[in-house]
């Protein structure tokens, strides 16, 4: 279990976030979806470890993460909305790169593993910089992966792509149910509610509403006097 007790973060006059509590279970997949400058990214940065809260605890498995930041950071996967790409190098000497960070066994098997499941093993020895984004895309997932991270934390990951390779990535994603952690950053409700069994709305650095997207519609609609839609429902906790 991940849990965000009481987190506040701010960077000058700015609340990112502030006095955030939220708790997601293993094996979901949870979304998290907010306006820009909603604090989204910078909640799953702390998770990270990339940042530290000004006030608050981020527990992982019931342990402090400030206690030991090099095992967490093992644990947990990270997708960037822009894809850090080298792009000189092969997808197998890229993947094989990392793989030697992590320290991982296997190194060679372990790549062409994550280039099959990523749809990339024909491409293996071509240059990252001849890849089309949806490529790039499915190699930096592969690199989130490669460690088998029991956490996987994924911002945006089908912004910008063409739906054939957006349907791809959500079809991995689903498939990572009770397998993985997953958090999803999203601004595609469409994609929340298809992956996400439970979600929250963040507005102004502040939870408007956690729960699951049939309940978040319901729950608007019961409040705003009509039936709403998920985007409706995030409309109406982000005014």
């Amino acid at each position: 279990m991940i849990e965000f007790i009481d987190v506040s973060k701010r960077f000058g006059r700015i609340a990112a976030l502030d006095s955030v509590t939220l708790r997601i279970k293993k094996g979901e997949i949870f979304g998290l979806a907010g306006p820009n400058g909603a604090g989204k990214t910078t909640l799953v940065r702390i998770l990270c470890t990339a940042l530290k809260p000004d006030t608050g605890v981020v527990r992982l498995d019931g342990k402090d993460i400030r206690e030991n930041p090099v095992e967490v950071r093992g644990s947990i996967g990270y997708l960037p909305e822009e894809p850090n790409l080298y792009e000189r190098l092969t997808p197998k000497k890229f993947l094989s790169f990392f793989a030697e960070l992590y320290g991982l066994d296997r190194i060679n098997e372990r790549v062409d593993e994550v280039l099959e499941s990523m749809k990339l093993i024909q491409r293996k020895e071509d240059k990252i910089s001849t890849f089309s984004k949806g490529m790039r895309h499915r190699l930096s997932l592969g690199r989130a992966i490669l460690h088998d991270p029991k956490i996987l934390v994924l911002d945006e990951p089908t912004m910008g792509l063409d739906p054939a390779v957006a349907a791809d990535i959500r079809d991995m994603v689903a498939r990572m149910k009770g397998e993985k952690t997953v958090i999803l950053c999203t601004h595609y409700m469409d994609e929340a509610e298809s992956l996400c069994g439970r979600m929250a709305i963040l507005n102004r650095g502040k939870i408007s509403v956690i729960d699951s997207p049939e309940k978040i519609k319901s729950t608007a609609s019961e409040q705003s006097g009509g039936k709403s839609t998920l985007e409706e429902a995030f409309v109406y906790y982000t005014r």
